[in-house]
C-alpha cells in the first residue's frame, strides 16, 4: 500500500506545557508512523506545533490515536480534549496543510528579550534508527528546562553541512590523534550525522541532503544554553549523571543521543548551518507527492 500523510496539531496550551515530546512518542507508539515534517504555526491562542507523519493508512491511524476523551488510552483521554487533534480520514489533508503554511510561525533573527539566549538542540540519527518513542522521549526530557520552543525542523544534514558544523572539532581531533587518525574520527562523526563520509563523495554530492534524519529544535530564554546543557549531560554517556539525556539514551561518545550548543555564540553559528528557520511547510507539501 502506498504511503499516505496526515498530521497532529498540538494546541498552544500543550506546547506551553512542554507536552510536544510526549505527544510525539504517544503518536508513534500507537501508529508506527514516521515523522516527516515538524514546525510551529500561528493559532488564535498562540503558537501550535504541527507534526506531519507518513506511512500506511496514516489518516485513520492518527485519528484513532487521538480518539476522544471517552475512549481510554487515546491521546485525548490522557491529555484532555482539544490538546491535540488530527484530521478525519478522507479529508483534504494536503489542502489543510497548505492552509497551515499560510500561518507558519516566523522566527526573528534574535530573541525578543535582550536578556534571553537561544540554544540549538539536535536529536541525533540514532533515535530514528526505526520508528519508536525515542525522539519524543528525548524532547520530553529537554522540556524539563521549562524553556519556550521557538523552532522545530526535521532535517537531513548534508555532508557539507556536517563538515561546517563539526569543523571546529577537526583541529581538536587532529591534535589528539594525529592528522590521519584525527581526520578519520572526524569523518566518522560527519558520516553518523549525515549518512555519508565526505571523502567518499564528490564536491557536488556533499551538498545533497543526507540519508540520516535529525530533529532540530531551538529553545529560548534566560540561561538557555546552561539549562539545556545540564539536562543533556557530558559527552561520554558513561560519565553522565542519571536522568540526563546522554546517560539515559546515549551509547558512546559519538552515538550519544543529542547535541546542544555550548554557548550562545555557537548556537547562532549552528542555527545558521542547519537553517532551522528555513523550514517551508508549503515547499514540503508541494514536493511530497501527497496522497490523502
Amino acid at each position: 500500500m502506498q504511503d499516505t500523510f496526515s498530521y497532529l496539531l498540538v494546541a498552544p496550551d500543550a506546547v506551553r506545557r512542554g507536552w510536544c515530546g510526549w505527544i510525539l512518542s504517544g503518536a508513534v507508539a500507537r501508529t508506527g508512523l514516521e515523522l516527516a515534517w515538524a514546525g510551529l504555526v500561528e493559532e488564535s491562542e498562540g503558537r501550535a506545533a504541527l507534526l506531519v507523519f507518513r506511512g500506511e493508512d496514516a489518516p485513520a491511524k492518527l485519528a484513532a490515536a487521538v480518539g476522544s476523551g471517552e475512549i481510554p488510552g487515546t491521546l485525548s483521554a490522557m491529555l484532555g480534549v482539544n490538546m491535540v487533534s488530527a484530521p478525519a480520514p478522507g479529508s483534504d489533508i494536503g489542502g489543510a496543510l497548505l492552509d497551515f503554511a499560510k500561518r507558519q510561525a516566523g522566527v526573528s533573527p534574535q530573541p525578543g528579550d535582550s536578556s534571553a539566549e537561544r540554544s540549538l538542540v539536535l536529536i541525533k540519527p540514532d533515535n530514528f534508527a526505526y520508528p519508536g518513542i525515542r525522539p519524543g522521549a528525548v524532547l520530553d526530557v529537554f522540556a524539563r528546562a521549562g524553556l519556550p520552543l521557538v523552532a522545530m525542523k526535521v532535517h537531513h544534514m548534508s555532508a557539507e553541512e556536517g563538515m561546517e558544523f563539526y569543523g571546529p572539532v577537526l583541529d581538536a581531533l587532529t591534535e589528539r590523534f594525529g592528522a590521519e587518525k584525527g581526520r578519520d574520527h572526524w569523518e566518522s562523526i560527519v558520516e553518523f550525522m549525515s549518512g555519508s563520509r565526505p571523502s567518499a563523495l564528490s564536491e557536488s554530492e556533499r551538498k545533497n541532503p543526507g540519508t540520516a534524519k535529525i530533529l532540530a529544535l531551538v529553545f529560548e530564554g534566560r540561561e538557555a544554553v546552561a539549562k539545556i546543557r545540564t539536562i543533556l549531560g557530558p559527552t561520554d554517556p558513561a560519565k553522565a549523571p542519571p536522568g540526563t539525556i546522554r546517560r539515559e539514551f546515549g551509547t558512546n561518545i559519538m552515538v550519544n543521543a543529542a547535541h546542544a550548543s555550548d554557548s550562545a555564540e555557537n548556537a547562532r553559528r549552528e542555527i545558521g548551518i542547519v537553517k532551522v528557520f528555513d523550514n517551508s511547510l508549503k515547499g514540503f507539501v508541494e514536493s511530497a507527492g501527497f496522497a490523502a
